[in-house]
């Protein structure tokens, strides 16, 4: 069985060239920045930094101008120092390399508006913030690379950027499904239309009818209606004249 390729520098894709942008706060910081960029260099970036190159005579203002042009990615390492000096607040003939160098990096900005962000990085190492970034670098919301650790996890978002192996991928497009319509029968016929209100409507139950008695006490009659008692006048009796006997005995005829 073949044994799998182990990737090396030798056989991965081209190595992404970045420069490291920084200013020496003091010491410390220094030798921050130092582990960050053999980081990178461990982990397949071809990060340059100031050091190896100032061991030997350097036209600066040439060398930085040629870091910067070169780059795939530039970092810039968030630091006070490194904010004063890009923003001419440093005290006259100190860190000329980082004014120089934001000058450069300025120019990218204004002549990339939309995309600048793409190539040139900030990164706050641990123990800095992000506002101690250039304020060229923070006129708007653009990603800010916090490394909370110097070594392979904490670098590992950047890496994955500079090295363009995104942790979260998008899924491949799957192809158009067939979805079929409903047919004509399945559509439900409205049905009738509901009864319009009436003005007046019908009461809910019928009312009882009225229970009436009267009872007649020597002209007065006596009415009941519904438990309530009424008095008044009865009507007086016919007078007989006689007519009735006689229709009797022509009725017995």
């Amino acid at each position: 069985m073949t044994e799998p390729d182990v990737p090396t520098a030798e056989n991965s894709p081209s190595a992404p060239r970045v420069f490291i942008s920084y200013a020496q706060d003091d010491d410390a910081h220094k030798e921050r920045v130092r582990c960050l960029w053999a980081l990178l260099r461990g982990n397949h970036v071809d990060a340059q930094i100031d050091g190896p190159a100032a061991e030997q005579p350097q036209d600066w203002p040439m060398w930085m101008t040629g870091q910067i042009r070169e780059a795939d990615y530039i970092l810039v390492i968030a630091s006070p120092a490194y904010r004063r000096r890009a923003e001419g607040e440093e005290e006259a003939g100190i860190g000329r390399g980082v004014a120089w160098e934001a000058r450069q990096l300025r120019a990218i900005v204004h002549r990339n508006p939309s995309d600048w962000h793409m190539r040139i990085l900030g990164v706050v190492l641990p123990g800095r913030s992000g506002d101690d970034l250039p304020s060229f670098m923070t006129g708007g919301a653009v990603t800010v690379y916090e490394v909370p650790s110097l070594d392979r996890p904490g670098i590992e978002g950047l890496l994955r950027y500079l090295l363009q192996q995104p942790f979260e991928t998008v899924p491949p497009l799957g192809p158009r499904p067939h979805l079929p319509a409903r047919s004509a029968s399945e559509h439900p016929s409205p049905g009738p239309a509901p009864e319009a209100a009436t003005a007046n409507p019908k009461p809910q139950g019928a009312a009882a009818p009225a229970q009436q008695s009267i009872t007649s006490y020597g002209g007065i009659a006596v009415g009941a209606l519904n438990g309530n008692v009424h008095f008044h006048q009865a009507p007086l009796p016919a007078t007989d004249t006689g007519t009735g006997a006689a229709e009797d005995e022509d009725g017995a005829r």
